[in-house]
């Protein structure tokens, strides 16, 4: 009986500890704020163009660099000011980086980080205008993954 008792006291003190102190959870990459990019997407992402040659994007916590030009940064004003909107009624979350913008030509569009591998590691995608869906990598592959739809019905995927 003794034994019994000292296995419920046990118990009930782990019980008591764990809802004082909480269970320890992952790390996530989520969306924290419109001034900061998430952590999910950061990182230098490459597109194949042919002969060599790769579209670069580089993403960190507050800016953003195409072709080495950077567009989009926390200190800059107006348009060019980094804002991230993030969208997250699909299944991953959708991020737009120029959340400022006015017209369609001043931002550079939707990106997530997509379910889909090259190489083992996940793409990140960007969805501009007209139905083109730009695949980046994280490392130099000579492949271009980028694909055409007539649908929107793919972002976010």
């Amino acid at each position: 009986m003794s034994k019994w008792i000292k296995e419920f006291v046990v118990g009930l003190g782990v019980c008591i500890g764990l809802s004082l102190f909480g269970v320890p959870s992952t790390a996530h990459a989520k969306y924290v704020g419109h001034y900061s990019t998430p952590t999910e997407i950061r990182g230098t992402w490459y597109q194949y163009r042919g002969k060599n040659k790769f579209n670069v994007i580089k993403i960190s916590k507050h800016s953003f660099y195409y072709k080495g030009k950077l567009l989009y940064s926390s200190k800059k004003s107006g348009a060019n000011k980094l804002y991230v909107e993030a969208d997250k009624s699909s299944s991953n979350s959708v991020y737009l980086l120029n959340g400022h913008y006015k017209y369609e030509y001043q931002t550079f569009g939707s990106f997530w980080l997509s379910k889909s591998k090259v190489a083992g590691h996940r793409v990140l995608k960007n969805y501009h205008q007209m139905g083109q869906y730009n695949v980046f990598t994280r490392n130099k592959v000579k492949h271009n993954y980028s694909y055409e739809k007539n649908s929107l019905k793919d972002i976010g995927k």
